[in-house]
């Protein structure tokens, strides 16, 4: 059972889980591309301004992140509630905008593996942090989360939080406390993605979850920027600065985050002054807020926007049917006319100009005719139907059902017929775990998905008999990919590490387990009163700089 659940981790990755992409837009100073209506790398404290210090958020969402350590709503109930109000051991560095964003210190202010085991990892945590709820955090703390997430036999185990986040220690063999801010982690061979699956393990308060226990998620207690205030699901969640902070308090007072699912409504609040910063408006509004003053902000970030096919039965099991499909997107289409350039075109999982983007891999141009002669050799001359499910809105996922009509219309150029089915975001998260239903066909699931770590590699592509706990539910699987992986995580040499991720890259290119389509660019709006934020190349946000002017 807990094998299973580990599995669950991912819905709100993911999900996803964790993972890595980039290149760069937007200067060096940290702004991202912004409009003329303020800079967004200018930052100003709060005692200086003199104003309000609220910052009001407009999310994607349809519904408030449930604000346990592992926070629902994808990777954005990990940016707005779970890193606001929680830390890991290790953290994302946000403070650049123009490279990727990398691994820093967290809770654990130093670590390393033994030079005669490279499977023991010692981590020294920081000293002087206390939970919001003024109680010491320490290696008793560590251990309590681990058991909390990993040990069944503990009276603090909780089977739902180890179904979302117990794939991100899926590798941890044990771990032990050696004195009140040292611990050690032994993992179940070589494994050098370890850092990156840490950064999604969070800590709370021990006193204040066994203290609410099943109602802990109404009484979040982390030791993060943000402390809890208030939660209305449907409605809002409010959030105040830590005074003792120990990475430093923020700027803002308060932080207050609206679930707005449907972009044309979040325009309106930006618009009308409801909200001061909207995730993801629609792209036909772009122009149109940069001669209001507002701040458009884009980056390349680690993130693609692709259908995950269903390899175990059906067309999609023919190599020359899933090149065919990408051969007949019209990525550059897509990027340009409906996306008005919030987004780059995907042929790969990485973007060009990462370490791990393969430059000798099939590039996929558009090109209809030869999508068409690839499904003829297949033995689909005339096409064949099929269904795919599609989220609404949420994390990462843009506009996508203008998106899924687009490629709808694409497919069907060459003979593809589909059936888009739309489900609610955390709906389809819960769904796409659980993998391809066995009732109905079902030949893809659209979702936004993050490559933020090269975990990602193994977790969504590699043969599960050798990668335990992973979510390659479309059932790919290639020997020659599952050794480079193998290499790649026994590897701590990140350059040779990076070469075996990028002959993967190529692989998957050539192989085709998905449909590569685009690039998110993380487009937000902000009024021009918001100051300090740094548009990072990451899913995740710094609002420790943000102030309001």
């Amino acid at each position: 059972m807990l094998e299973l659940a580990n599995v669950k981790r991912w819905t709100a990755f993911l999900l996803i889980a964790a993972l890595l992409v980039l290149s760069a837009c937007g200067d060096g100073g940290g702004g991202g591309n912004a409009a003329a209506g303020g800079s967004a790398s200018a930052g100003s404290s709060s005692g200086s301004s003199g104003k309000n210090q609220t910052l009001i958020i407009g999310m994607t969402a349809a519904n408030i992140p449930v604000p346990d350590t592992y926070p629902t709503e994808g990777y954005e109930g990990f940016r707005f509630v779970g890193f606001q109000l929680y830390d890991g051991l290790v953290d994302w560095d946000l403070t650049k905008s123009d490279q990727p964003a990398s691994i820093k210190p967290g809770l654990a202010e130093s670590w390393e593996t033994s030079a005669t085991d490279p499977t023991l990892w010692t981590f020294h945590l920081r000293k002087n942090v206390t939970f919001h709820d003024g109680t010491p955090f320490n290696a008793d703390a560590v251990i309590f989360g681990l058991d909390r997430i990993m040990n069944p036999k503990s009276e603090n185990y909780d089977a739902q939080l180890a179904g979302n986040s117990g794939s991100g220690l899926r590798y941890v063999d044990s771990y032990s406390k050696v004195d009140d801010y040292t611990i050690t982690i032994k993992t179940k061979g070589a494994y050098s993605f370890l850092l990156y699956d840490l950064t999604n393990i969070l800590f709370g308060s021990p006193d204040a979850i066994k203290k609410s226990g099943k109602d802990y998620a109404n009484h979040p207690v982390g030791t993060g920027p943000f402390k809890f205030v208030s939660m209305k699901q449907g409605q809002e969640m409010v959030l105040e600065k830590n005074e003792n902070y120990w990475g430093g308090a923020p700027k803002l007072d308060k932080l207050v985050l609206r679930p707005i699912s449907d972009p044309s409504a979040r325009l309106a609040a930006l618009q009308s002054g409801e909200i001061d910063w909207a995730e993801v408006p629609p792209t036909e509004s772009i122009e149109q807020l940069k001669s209001a003053g507002f701040q458009i902000m884009t980056n390349p970030y680690p993130h693609i926007w692709p259908y995950v096919l269903n390899l175990q039965d059906g067309p999609w099991k023919d190599v020359r049917v899933r090149q065919a499909a990408n051969y007949a997107i019209d990525r550059e289409g897509m990027s340009t006319a409906l996306l008005s350039g919030a987004a780059t075109p995907a042929t790969q999982p990485m973007y060009k100009g990462h370490a791990w983007y393969s430059d000798d891999a099939e590039p996929y141009t558009y090109d209809p005719e030869k999508a068409k002669q690839l499904l003829a050799e297949a033995g689909y001359p005339n096409g064949f139907k099929t269904t795919f499910l599609v989220p609404t809105s949420g994390s990462g996922n843009m506009w996508p059902l203008q998106m899924n009509e687009y490629v709808q219309k694409n497919l069907k150029a060459v003979g593809i017929d589909v059936k888009i089915e739309s489900i609610e975001w955390q709906t389809l998260l819960t769904s796409y775990i659980q993998g391809f239903p066995k009732d109905k066909e079902v030949g893809a699931y659209n979702i936004s998905l993050p490559t933020i770590s090269p975990s990602f590699y193994s977790q969504f592509f590699a043969t599960s008999a050798i990668f335990p706990n992973g979510i390659n539910i479309g059932g790919y699987s290639n020997p020659q990919y599952d050794d480079l992986i193998n290499k790649a995580m026994a590897e701590f040499d990140t350059a040779k590490q990076s070469e075996y991720l990028k002959q993967a890259s190529k692989i998957l290119a050539d192989d085709a387990p998905w449909i590569f389509v685009v690039h998110d660019l993380n487009l937000r709006a902000l009024s021009p009163k918001v100051k300090g934020f740094v548009q990072p190349q990451s899913w995740f946000a710094d609002l420790t700089t943000v102030s309001i002017q």
